[in-house]
């Protein structure tokens, strides 16, 4: 599948918040507060915000393979200023007797067997019912995961299963609304979703971005730690070049 994404150039220092359950500190920026994909009601939310600038529209059932499939593993940002003129656009009935502000960014991730196959970690309806932890795991309500039955990446840092699969986590999709960028969103967006990929079990986090993505590149490689895997020739629709892109993943985020 060919994910095109708009990323943001990010050059504010953001803070860090400890995670009780890990030695990771999670980035946070002043009047942001990041949240996780709750259910459809936040689909168009994240549809705005892909298909700003995207060359190649998606279809919604490319929204729904992401978000349906995992769910945990889109975040959005959300202004938390009384005076941001975005946070005073809402979006009505997300959650339990909440008024959630407009997102002003977001993130979409999946997770891939290293031979190339999806797995699907956990559904929508699965989600939903599910309990959420601070570094992004689901849990039943009886403590134990819902697919405990099936092959899935584990929660404990390691980059194999016991029966020896590993498992690649996919940043498809981010996306900051243009007032917003250059503050850091995106950086901190990558930077959660990342450590929320590493805590299911992933060795490695791939991705795909224009060649002329300048913006993209410095995020990646500068900031992010990235390295140039392949050379993607007429990758796009628009006949763009890309470049995959490829962060190791080593004793835990």
């Amino acid at each position: 599948m060919t994910i095109k994404k708009q990323q943001d150039e990010d050059d504010t220092t953001t803070t860090t918040k400890r995670n009780d359950e890990d030695e990771f500190t999670l980035p946070t920026i002043d009047g942001i507060e990041f949240v996780n994909y709750i259910n459809e009601e936040q689909l168009d939310d994240v549809m705005r915000l892909v298909g700003q600038d995207l060359s190649e529209p998606y279809s919604v059932f490319t929204y729904r393979y992401f978000l349906h499939r995992w769910p945990q593993l889109c975040i959005l940002a959300v202004p938390t200023d009384d005076d941001d003129d975005d946070a005073n656009k809402t979006t009505e009935g997300v959650g339990e007797n909440r008024r959630q502000r407009r997102p002003i960014g977001c993130v979409v991730c999946k997770i891939d067997m290293e031979d190339g196959e999806t797995e699907d970690i956990i559904t929508l309806e699965q989600e939903q019912t599910s309990n959420h932890n601070d570094n992004g795991t689901s849990e039943s309500s009886d403590g134990e995961h819902p697919n405990k039955n099936e092959s899935q990446p584990s929660n404990n840092n390691n980059a194999n299963n016991n029966d020896g699969t590993q498992f690649t986590g996919y940043i498809g999709m981010l996306a900051v609304e243009k007032t917003h960028r250059r503050s850091g969103i995106g950086t901190v967006l990558v930077q959660r979703a990342i450590h929320r990929m590493a805590q299911l079990g992933c060795h490695s986090i791939k991705l795909e971005t224009e060649v002329t993505n300048k913006g993209a590149m410095n995020l990646y490689e500068d900031r992010l730690g990235f390295v140039r895997e392949e050379l993607l020739k007429k990758y796009y629709l628009n006949w763009g070049d890309a470049y995959r892109l490829r962060l190791w993943i080593t004793g835990g985020r």
